[in-house]
């Protein structure tokens, strides 16, 4: 048994959705590294290896390759700007929002499973609210360091927090509600 042969073989049958999903990896990845180059010292080496590791997400997005393909995103990211904390950080995040969700959704059913229209419509709802909040964050952040005031990116950071905090007890309030079937 050869498991490359196996994960050819599902990207062979993948269905519709399925490639629709695989194609917003790969915007996800080279976004992220146009952004990287527009904001920082970083070459075209990193658009090169961000390419081949949106390769690599793209046949195996149900393993742990995506999140290390986040951290090394991230290791990139602080290496490669001069100033991490710019304007640019926000599509950057924006771009790891996508890629995050694309190889979730797409490992959460098989190659060849038809997914629902809802359930596409349902994420880009939640996509919407968390790519929002974190970008009005962001301005509100950068308006507050643009006018003097000290701690921009310490607003940022507790901001998100608080998004994250947010999501995290909607998440659990969703998950231990139970409906009676009796009603």
């Amino acid at each position: 048994m050869n498991p490359m042969k196996d994960l050819i073989e599902d990207l062979r049958s993948l269905s519709p959705q399925q490639v629709l999903l695989r194609f917003a990896i790969m915007v996800s990845l080279l976004g992220f590294a146009t952004v990287l180059l527009i904001a920082g010292d970083s070459s075209m080496y990193a658009f090169i290896v961000l390419g081949i590791l949106g390769g690599l997400c793209v046949i195996n997005p149900h393993t742990v390759m995506p999140g290390a393909v986040l951290v090394y995103c991230l290791a990139v990211w602080w290496s490669g700007v001069p100033e991490p904390v710019v304007p640019l950080a926000a599509p950057a995040g924006l771009f790891l929002l996508l890629l995050h969700t694309a190889c979730a959704l797409s490992a959460a059913a098989p190659a060849q499973a038809e997914l629902p229209a809802a359930w596409f419509g349902q994420y880009a709802v939640r996509l919407a609210y968390v790519g929002g909040a974190s970008l009005a964050l962001s301005l509100v952040a950068y308006a507050h360091e643009a006018w003097g005031y000290r701690g921009g990116l310490t607003a940022v950071i507790a901001a998100l927090l608080a998004l994250g905090l947010g999501v995290g007890v909607h998440y659990w309030v969703v998950t231990t509600t139970h409906e009676d079937p009796t009603t």
